[in-house]
């Protein structure tokens, strides 16, 4: 998942443990609640980072602590009173606001304290370590949730057989899933940004560093349920972009699969299928597979066409309903 704690970029760098972490087990309904916790908070988080990144005309990245320790003591004390108390007194069963009310007019003071607020929620609930315990058991294999089973379908249809072929997956849970096990590929580099096991390299993806040659491109990537926890659309448009930089030359016709959840392009106030193969076409990638489950909707494109620099791809609504969620991915 695209998580962090106290890390550089977006989505950095240390390798796993070299002992693979014990994870916690959860009943379905408490990870399910967990998962769209966090997913609101990170969300949050990011709102209001923007927020005092503008007021401060500065780059928090990812851990607005710091920064704001540094820039102003004073309202370090607020964040962390904030944080404390919330850990002393939240209840994390009960319901909780959903969305930070016109982040856009708080102040310093206010901002700081709405992230200590979120800050001690997660410590609260159990920190990032129990969000990607969540994640990684809903996609364990006894509930079906290895998507790369698809992927693998998909390729021995095609009848993929290239030789020495190397591949990425991005948000990577399970070392030993299909992609790594069905014999299709000499290598798999496995990266995700809260690493459960050893064979796993803990990173960023958008702090990877760019291939210097093809050698160290792919012939194909997954990006399975990642771009969906990028809490901010243009953030999901610069992680879209920057796939096309780590695969084999488009002459070569290298894969990319993708998987979002299904609300993302079913239940979206600016998002549809349509909406994401234009942006796809945009990026030269041609779609040759595509699945929806109850839940998922999985994707295989090859990339065909060079990507232009300078590729715009703005939010628009194409679909009205309170109901709806907001999820899009904005290149701007």
């Amino acid at each position: 998942m695209l998580l962090r704690n106290k890390k550089k970029g977006l989505l950095a760098g240390k390798r796993a443990l070299s002992s693979q972490k014990k994870q916690k087990v959860l009943k379905p309904l408490r990870a399910r609640q967990l998962i769209r916790r966090f997913h609101v908070l990170l969300k949050n988080k990011t709102q209001l980072a923007k927020r005092l990144e503008k007021i401060w005309n500065c780059k928090l990245e990812s851990d607005p602590a710091k920064l704001i320790k540094e820039h102003s003591p004073g309202l370090f004390k607020i964040f962390e009173q904030a944080r404390l108390h919330t850990i002393e007194t939240l209840l994390v069963n009960k319901s909780t606001p959903s969305a930070i009310i016109n982040t856009d007019s708080l102040q310093p003071d206010r901002i700081c304290e709405e992230l200590g607020k979120i800050e001690g929620e997660i410590e609260k609930r159990g920190g990032l370590e129990l969000y990607q315990a969540a994640s990684v058991q809903g996609q364990s294999s006894q509930r079906g949730g290895d998507s790369s089973k698809k992927l693998v379908e998909w390729l021995k249809e095609l009848g993929y057989n290239k030789k020495d072929a190397v591949a990425l997956e991005i948000g990577c849970l399970n070392s030993r899933n299909l992609i790594s096990t069905c014999g299709l590929f000499s290598k798999v580099v496995k990266i995700d940004l809260h690493s459960q096991e050893p064979d796993i390299l803990e990173q960023d993806f958008m702090e990877r560093p760019l291939p210097k040659s093809a050698d160290e491109q792919f012939d194909l990537i997954s990006c399975s349920l990642v771009v969906n926890f990028v809490p901010d659309p243009c953030l999901r448009g610069q992680m879209m972009h920057r796939i096309t930089q780590f695969l084999k030359p488009y002459s070569q016709k290298p894969y990319l699969f993708f998987v979002l959840p299904l609300p993302c392009v079913i239940n979206s106030r600016y998002f549809d299928n349509d909406r994401l193969s234009e942006l796809m076409r945009a990026l030269g990638f041609e779609c040759i597979r595509h699945h929806e489950s109850h839940k998922l909707a999985y994707y295989l494109y090859q990339w065909e066409r060079r990507v232009s620099d300078e590729l715009k791809f703005p939010k628009k609504e194409l679909h009205k309903g309170a109901k709806r969620n907001n999820f899009c991915i904005v290149i701007s």
